[in-house]
């Protein structure tokens, strides 16, 4: 503990802490925050606030924002849903297929027992996916302003314990099958989306790009193609 002497704890609301987000709570880390903008953002301006200790990177922020300002970014935002995939196991695979089946048909009485643990969580979508006498059922649910893990995980459990009253042989081997898939590249999550799907578009004059980035179009679009396409590429990286 001698260690931790110089951990800040003093002058800090733990109320908003304590019980809500964090355990064990010692004290508290400071970070400083600096700010990027204003960013253009469909026709109305914004101020970027960011924590880091990362030398240069608000400045470099800064920079695109004062680029993408000069004609404005138009933006589109869809929520596609938070996913939780529990994992379970049947007996043989009639079974597993039966069990696919009634989770298909039944999706009305799976989303009641799901919605009720939440005034926010909205289940959207279930997709069972079978592999053998194993089912990955994959949740997709509306969680309002909250990333919502939590929320989708407890009403999966409730949903899992609604399949389980028809199926009493199912075995529930996790209360997540990894097939969410969360904190962690993967291209389910790519195709399908997982959170929330943004387009956004923006013109760059040749002049803005000379000016404030230092480059031009030609450049720029080989450097995307040969780092952010063919370098991605030969390290298997997924988004660029």
């Amino acid at each position: 503990m001698e260690r931790l002497d110089c951990l800040p704890f003093r002058n800090f609301d733990y109320r908003h802490v304590m019980n809500a987000c964090c355990e064990n709570v010692l004290g508290y880390v400071s970070i400083p925050v600096g700010y990027a903008g204003p960013l253009m953002l469909d026709g109305a301006k914004y101020f970027v606030p960011m924590a880091t200790t990362e030398g240069a990177l608000v400045a470099s922020t800064n920079r695109g924002c004062k680029a993408l300002s000069v004609k404005g970014v138009t933006s589109y935002v869809e929520d596609v849903g938070m996913t939780r995939a529990p994992c379970v196991r049947f007996s043989s695979i009639s079974r597993a297929l039966e069990a696919r089946a009634w989770i298909k048909q039944n999706y009305q009485r799976i989303k009641t027992e799901f919605d009720s643990t939440s005034r926010f969580g909205r289940l959207k979508d279930c997709d069972p996916k079978m592999d053998g006498d194993t089912i990955y059922i994959r949740f997709v649910a509306l969680t309002g302003d909250a990333m919502g893990m939590n929320m989708v995980s407890k009403g999966a459990e409730m949903a899992l314990e609604c399949i389980k009253r028809e199926f009493p042989d199912m075995e529930i081997i996790s209360l997540s099958g990894n097939y969410c898939c969360d904190k962690k590249p993967a291209a389910i999550n790519w195709i399908n989306g997982r959170g929330k799907f943004v387009v956004t578009e923006c013109i760059i004059p040749a002049q803005t790009l000379r000016n404030v980035l230092k480059t031009d179009a030609k450049t720029l679009v080989e450097c995307n193609k040969l780092k952010n396409m063919l370098g991605s590429a030969l390290a298997g990286s997924i988004g660029g």
